[in-house]
């Protein structure tokens, strides 16, 4: 028996084998990466058929971005909370950052993102109000009242260019040990995290040229 294998796998064919095995390594990786992001299926429910085969487009395109899911970049459904929240009768720095935080997940890549806000006009302008209100009540140091105000005064203007660095430094702000971004996100993730957590209602919060393009080509 010994001796038969041993003319089977003679050290040629060992190394033929071996050669095509490691050859065939990132094959298998990547198809996995295209199968895993493709068998989410629709996360969000509640979109109509025009926008459930946007989101299947949306995860081939991304899969495409990073074959080797080297950013490990999450786009599913998490929980979601359209407007922030404050308790203005007992203010906290901590609620505010927290808010925050939760807004930047829609302009990063992260491999996990627990929970998400809309980065909408009106949650950067409530923000900002609570903010001043934080400061008025002696709640915030200067130090810390100037970063989240450049970081709002960012946002209102649409300048997302640092969002990433900014998610970091919140979580710093946190004294969190996870969930650090990977850079900021592409418009394709973005648009995909968009339709799966808050509905294509919230596009507009997207890079305009990229929706209205969408939009044209839409039949």
């Amino acid at each position: 028996m010994f001796q038969k294998l041993k003319k089977l796998f003679t050290p040629k064919r060992l190394i033929i084998m071996t050669s095509v095995f490691i050859l065939l390594i990132p094959v298998f990786f990547v198809s996995y990466t295209f199968y895993k992001n493709l068998s989410q299926g629709v996360e969000n429910e509640n979109l109509d058929d025009k926008y459930a085969k946007r989101v299947k487009e949306l995860q081939i395109e991304v899969s495409k971005e990073d074959p080797l899911d080297r950013r490990g970049n999450s786009t599913a459904k998490t929980r979601v909370e359209l407007e922030v929240s404050f308790n203005e009768e007992k203010p906290s720095r901590t609620e505010l950052i927290k808010s925050m935080h939760l807004m930047t997940h829609q302009k990063i890549s992260a491999r996990s993102k627990w929970g998400a806000i809309p980065m909408t006009p009106d949650n950067i302008q409530q923000s900002a109000d609570y903010l001043e209100l934080l400061k008025t009540k002696f709640k915030i140091g200067d130090s810390m009242y100037s970063e989240l105000k450049a970081m709002l005064d960012h946002w209102s203007q649409g300048d997302f260019s640092k969002a990433d660095t900014e998610q970091d430094r919140l979580l710093h702000f946190l004294q969190a040990s996870k969930g650090f971004s990977n850079g900021l996100a592409t418009k394709n993730e973005e648009e995909l995290f968009i339709l799966n957590n808050f509905g294509p209602e919230y596009l507009n919060t997207l890079d305009e040229t990229t929706y209205t393009s969408y939009e044209e080509s839409s039949p």
